[in-house]
């Protein structure tokens, strides 16, 4: 994850103009993750209030955030993501109170401790700037027991804070929240931020290092996902942030045990699963991956792939795109979930058939039922994805993307459903010029859906399209 962030930051900022002044570079990653949790706090209150009305009114601050996030104005994608999200519940306006406390968030000096820390330092800072002076009487807290809150009014910011950690006691490691909280007067912002506490960490690490690298082939999910999550826990234990929590306690000690050699991915384990999927000489793809409960090996069910849009990951289609709703589609259907991480790679994307080929090692995938559905980059990795490998998939989804299109024939017979919002500033034009291009396939879908821009369209269109999935998986 920090590769393809420092990736995306690289490409991007040499090239690109701010409306704004550029922020640290050092700062990028919490406010990736901040704006992460606030475009999740939305996408929540979004599935809350379907009045036509509010979300009209939210629409005017979400238009320019696919914009504001690619020139890394993530602060102004925040604000814009604070006021939607008030304007789907009221048509006020937002005061200097209001602004000023949900502006406010915590930055922990570390995601991952030792067992043996006592306490952890945590800065609080504004996303985005706000007009006017900080508000008199205006509180944070942090904690992580209601037995230990820690209170300041700082009247100004940066303002650091240091937060007594709880005993880990007899656990191996814990996955914990850091609580914050921000008032203003009435206006109060309540949020949580995923910190890890991991006993014997270092040594630990060393262990699963030190066995991982004495490995001379790569050749099991077990081993490839032991020896990434290495680097994982301990990239996080130096300081790196995350872009969303991750349950750092529970993936070492999973390695740990993946280490003897025995299957730990299995159709008999449901739940939702970061692994590392061999798919070539010692080199794995990183993904999630939902397994539904009550798999049969003589009964295959059909699989879902989900392809990501440009500066996401793995993580985008479990956590987002609607709260994560692909998921709760695929568990009432009792199907496969599968979330690849890809490079910024319009047009190729990550190797799914070969992921699958190894998945299917290991679940009863139906591979004559592989399903895909891509959004943005996605969308361009699913339309090369279908001319690069005709045949071999049932029925795929364009949403909020386009595509070059070389070899309209792969779409022949392959049910094609191409989904945009007409308020999409980024992706209505290529959209419909991909709809153009195959006016000659007989199983396209083409619609714009009124009122929806290209963050929204993935979570307003996945009815239609596991619609068009059920259609073609009978």
């Amino acid at each position: 994850m920090r590769g393809l962030l420092a990736a995306t930051v690289g490409l991007l900022l040499a090239g690109t103009g701010f409306a704004q002044p550029r922020p640290d570079p050092a700062d990028l990653p919490a406010m990736r993750y901040e704006l992460g949790q606030r475009l999740k706090r939305f996408e929540a209150a979004w599935e809350k209030h379907d009045g036509a009305a509010g979300r009209k009114r939210a629409l005017v601050s979400i238009e320019p955030l696919t914009r504001q996030f690619f020139s890394f104005q993530f602060g102004e994608a925040g604000r814009g993501l604070d006021r939607a999200t008030l304007a789907l519940a009221t048509e006020d306006e937002p005061g200097t109170s209001r602004q000023w406390a949900t502006s406010l968030y915590a930055v922990p000096e570390r995601r991952v401790v030792d067992g043996t820390a006592r306490d952890l330092s945590v800065t609080i800072k504004p996303l985005y700037p706000v007009k006017g002076d900080v508000p008199k009487g205006l509180e944070v807290q942090l904690w992580f027991t209601d037995k230990q809150v820690i209170s300041a009014k700082p009247d100004k910011f940066p303002f650091t804070m240091t937060v007594p950690l709880p005993p880990l006691g007899e656990f191996k490691g814990l996955d914990r929240k850091l609580y914050f909280l921000a008032e203003a007067g009435r206006e109060v912002r309540h949020t949580g931020a995923g910190v890890t506490q991991i006993a014997d960490l270092k040594p630990r690490l060393a262990a699963l290092k030190k066995t991982v690298a004495a490995w001379e082939r790569i050749d099991s999910i077990e081993k490839a996902t032991a020896r990434d999550r290495a680097e994982l826990v301990a990239d996080l234990a130096s300081g790196t942030v995350p872009e969303t929590d991750l349950p750092a306690a529970d993936l070492l000690a999973n390695a740990e045990v993946m280490l003897d050699g025995k299957p730990f991915f299995t159709a008999a384990k449901p739940g939702q699963f970061w692994m590392s999927v061999p798919t070539g000489a010692n080199t794995a793809t990183a993904t999630r991956v939902f397994v539904p409960r009550g798999l049969d090996a003589s009964r295959p069910v059909p699989v879902v792939v989900a392809l990501h849009g440009a500066g996401g990951s793995e993580n985008l289609f479990f956590e987002g795109y609607g709260a994560g709703h692909i998921v709760t589609e695929c568990r009432k259907r009792g199907w496969l979930l599968v979330a690849p991480r890809s490079g910024l790679m319009f047009n190729s994307g990550p190797p799914v058939l070969e992921v699958l080929a190894e998945l299917a090692k290991r679940y009863p995938i139906d591979l004559n039922r592989v399903f895909v559905v891509g959004h943005s980059m996605g969308a361009a990795q699913t339309v090369a994805l279908v001319q690069k490998h005709p045949g071999k998939f049932a029925a795929v989804a364009a949403l909020g993307g386009g595509g070059g299109v070389r070899d309209a024939a792969a779409f022949a017979t392959v049910p094609l459903f191409i989904g945009v919002g007409e308020k999409d500033g980024v992706a209505l034009t290529g959209a419909r010029g991909l709809n153009k291009a195959l006016a000659g396939a007989k199983s396209l879908t083409y619609k714009e859906y009124p009122n929806i821009e290209h963050m929204v369209i993935v979570r307003e269109a996945l009815p239609d399209v596991f619609a068009m999935f059920d259609r073609a998986g009978k």
